[in-house]
This record gives C-alpha cells, sequence and structure tokens, in this order.
C-alpha cells in the first residue's frame, strides 16, 4: 500500500497535508535536546519546544531553518523524523510513502542535497521536490498551467520569494531574507529604542498577530508584559498598533521593490495579464492587515491575499499528490 505525505519546512512552521485527512501537522520549526543536540537525545519538537524559555541549561533549543533554508541539517533530520512519528504512527514507515516536499526557489546544488539528505535521512526515499512558489500558486488555484502570466509573492518566516509562473515553470523568481521572522526582531528594537522597553520576538510576534496593521489612522493599542531597561524591573506598557506599522513598513516596502523588480523583467506581452489579475499574496506575513492596499498603491495593480495564505504551500502539495498531470507538467519545465 502507498500513502501520500506533502511536506514544507518553514522557517517558523513546518506543515504536512495527507489526502483525505487534510492538514495533519502545523508546527513551530524547533527542536529540543537534552545535552548536546550531537547526542541526539530529543527532548521536544514542534510548540512543545517553542514554549521551552527560561529552561535549564542543559536543554539546548535548536532552529533548524534560517532565511528560508535548512541550515542545521541534523536538527532538522532529528525534528523531521518526530514529526513523521505523529503523522503515521503506528505504522511508521510500513507502507510505501509517497511525498512531494517544498524546497526554496533557486538553492544551488549543495543546498539542494542538503535537503535531499535530511529527507533520506529519515526513510524518506520517493521524495519529489517542488519550489515552495510554485506550491503556493498551485494551492490557492492560480493557472500555473496556462500561457498566461500569474503573478504570486510568498512571504514566509524566514523569506520572502516573488515568481511570474506560466505553463507549468518559472519565468521570473527571486528571493529576498524578509520575513515574519525579522519583522519580528525590528518590532523588538523599535519598542526598546522608542519605549527604553525590551520585549522578545515571542511578545513582538504575538503584538503583531493581534494588533498588528500598516494603516496609519490604526489607534489600536494591546498592554505587552516585558522589561523597563532603565529601571531593570519587569512591567507592562500599552504598545500601539502604529508602532507594528513604523517597524515593519522599510521591509514591505522591499518587498514591494522586489515585486516591481520582477514586473520590470517580464516581456511586455504579459503586461495584461498583470494588470488584469494582478499580485497573488500568501504566507503567514502577507496576513497583516492594510498589505494589500499598500503595495496596490505602490504596484498600480490590484493584489490579493488569499484567505489560506499560511497554508498556501502544503495544500499545493497535496493538490499535486491528486494532479499526476500537472505534477509531470510542472517537473519537466525543472
Amino acid at each position: 500500500m502507498t500513502e501520500e505525505l506533502a511536506i514544507v519546512i518553514g522557517t517558523s512552521n513546518t506543515c504536512m497535508y495527507m489526502p483525505g485527512n487534510g492538514i495533519v501537522l502545523y508546527e513551530p520549526t524547533r527542536i529540543a535536546y537534552n545535552g548536546d543536540p550531537k547526542l541526539g537525545k530529543v527532548r521536544a519538537v514542534g510548540r512543545e519546544a517553542a514554549a521551552m524559555t527560561g529552561t535549564p541549561e542543559s536543554t539546548v533549543l535548536s532552529f533548524p531553518v534560517s532565511d528560508g533554508f535548512i541550515t542545521d541539517p541534523d536538527s532538522c533530520r532529528d525534528m523531521l523524523y518526530e514529526f513523521l512519528r505523529r503523522v503515521l504512527r503506528p505504522r511508521l514507515f510500513a507502507p510505501k510513502l509517497r511525498v512531494i516536499a517544498g524546497i526554496p526557489t533557486g538553492m544551488t546544488i549543495e543546498e539542494h542535497r542538503i535537503y535531499d539528505d535530511v529527507f533520506t535521512g529519515v526513510g524518506l526515499r520517493d521524495v519529489m521536490t517542488v519550489e515552495n512558489i510554485m506550491l503556493s500558486a498551485v494551492g490557492i488555484d492560480l493557472p500555473v498551467h496556462a500561457h498566461k502570466v500569474s503573478l504570486i509573492a510568498n512571504i514566509g518566516g524566514g523569506a520572502t520569494e516573488v515568481a511570474a509562473l506560466s505553463l507549468g515553470g518559472i519565468v521570473k523568481a527571486c528571493g529576498i531574507n524578509i520575513g515574519g521572522c525579522m519583522i519580528d526582531r525590528a518590532l523588538c528594537d523599535y519598542v526598546l529604542g522608542k519605549y527604553n522597553f525590551k520585549i522578545g520576538p515571542g511578545t513582538a510576534a504575538r503584538v503583531k498577530e493581534e494588533i498588528g496593521s500598516l494603516y496609519s489612522n490604526d489607534i489600536t493599542t494591546m498592554p505587552v508584559t516585558g522589561t523597563d531597561v532603565s529601571r531593570r524591573v519587569p512591567t507592562v506598557i500599552n504598545v500601539k498598533a502604529t508602532d507594528v506599522m513604523d517597524a515593519a513598513m522599510p521591509y514591505y516596502l522591499r518587498i514591494a521593490d522586489a515585486v516591481e523588480s520582477i514586473i520590470k523583467s517580464l516581456p511586455p506581452e504579459s503586461a495584461s495579464d498583470i494588470t488584469a489579475d494582478g499580485l497573488y499574496l500568501t504566507g503567514g506575513g502577507s496576513k497583516i492587515p492594510g498589505l494589500d492596499k499598500l503595495l496596490s498603491d505602490r504596484l498600480h495593480i490590484p493584489v490579493t491575499v488569499h484567505p489560506d495564505a499560511e497554508y498556501a504551500a502544503v495544500l499545493g502539495g497535496g493538490k499535486l499528490l491528486s494532479n499526476a498531470v500537472l505534477l509531470n507538467e510542472i517537473l519537466s519545465r525543472r
């Protein structure tokens, strides 16, 4: 019996999709070890590992993916193995497993080999890799097989990818090291500079998710616990939605520049497609309110944020598992 699985290992989260069951895993890309990670004594993965702050020195927390790429193959392999045990238990690797896995765009041969080694290291043999940006487009039902050009930007935790797609392939693409994690760190720095108040990236992420927007007239505030640097004591202040906007705006403007560079690189014949359909946004970083208006005003084209933006890539992998014709067309264009 052959089972099928779609896997996307992102900087912030790892997702898995199984036909007939939907999304079966959506967990932080984190792993915690008891002692030296080289000994392989896994303590926790996913949400449980991400929640381990203030743990003993004997617990080592690892972040296997940075800026969209696997940077710690050993911990990534250990984490993926534990995730697969959850999803496939109690029949781990007993059936033949057919996998579609998302990978970053524009990888070198050596970077591609790292992904291959991670997958084979957990016992996966039948793995077809597809660029995350293509998976995202398939996930939101863009006509990637058609002659017309579709424009998409995927704003993830560690990187943003922008691509023009047509006839099952990538016409033009680029990636920049801007994502939700970088914006979280920028918000930490902004709050420190403005209020002399220290918060962590996890707190910044919650602030961004709960009150973040790119509207200059947003008066929403949120009480936040952190450390008053001058007095060195824990306390609470109110952070404003406009604080998030001020911290995040330079990064979203750089994403706008990346999209504009792709548009300018396309042949004139593609202009009508882009003018009519505009830009589609996926990835968790695309869900901040006001981003569609910001990019539309800047680029002068329609901008659409998909409702399932953060799940687009893994959903695309799931759709390709049941569409052999489109999958073969995409694989043949690489």
